[in-house]
């Protein structure tokens, strides 16, 4: 990361990266047990499409729940799509809500880049992210733009996706930072779009070098 004096506004990813998601899959797994190899097969299918670009999220939904049907023979996409909105994401929610806090500092991060006058977008590969936030004790508030990569048309790293993110929120990659948790779907987001990237994992001390420079 370059001067913090250098940014007009930083891209926050969700999970892994303003709370430590060490543990989540299991508590997932364990809140529906009967469901484990449909979790299993979400999982399998997501990595197949990610990075393609659909378009919109119905699209993306679509391929989503038609591959997790071809990784489970005994699903079909319907089956797939049920299971998904109606137990899967609100079981995130609530896993979020018993097991899960912000990390550190991180609403006091929020709330300073706000003062400073830099935008806030928070890009998440998955939805109910106003509902995650909360979840966490986080005001949506705190941020300008709340967006998920599926209602952009693909998954990350999709440089389409990046791209509308961009022109939805008025961002100029040269003023802006991207904070993530992963290389192969933040970094290379962000590396798409020609914006500095910070992953809070490597080093270790990544975050709270984060806090350093703008708190």
């Amino acid at each position: 990361m370059t001067t913090p004096e250098k940014y007009r506004a930083v891209v926050f990813d969700l999970d892994g990266t303003l709370y430590n998601n060490k543990g989540l899959p299991m508590k997932l797994i364990l809140g529906d047990l009967a469901n484990m190899f449909v979790l299993s097969a979400e999982r399998k299918a997501r990595k197949l499409i990610m990075g393609q670009d659909f378009q919109n999220a119905e699209n993306v939904y679509a391929a989503l729940f038609a591959k997790m049907a071809e990784v489970k023979k005994s699903l079909t996409p319907e089956k797939a799509r049920r299971w998904y909105e109606e137990k899967y994401m609100p079981l995130q929610v609530s896993v979020l809500h018993m097991y899960f806090e912000a990390r550190p500092l991180a609403i006091e991060l929020l709330e300073a880049l706000k003062e400073r006058g830099l935008k806030r977008i928070l890009y998440s590969d998955y939805g109910h992210a106003t509902e995650k936030l909360q979840a966490l004790g986080i005001d949506p508030s705190l941020f300008d733009c709340i967006v998920s990569a599926p209602e952009l048309g693909g998954l990350k790293p999709s440089s389409e996706s990046i791209k509308r993110l961009m022109e939805r929120c008025s961002l100029d990659a040269a003023t802006t930072l991207y904070v993530g948790d992963r290389e192969d779907t933040d970094g290379d987001s962000a590396r798409s779009a020609g914006m500095d990237f910070l992953n809070i994992k490597v080093p270790q001390d990544s975050w709270d070098n984060l806090l350093k420079s703008f708190l």
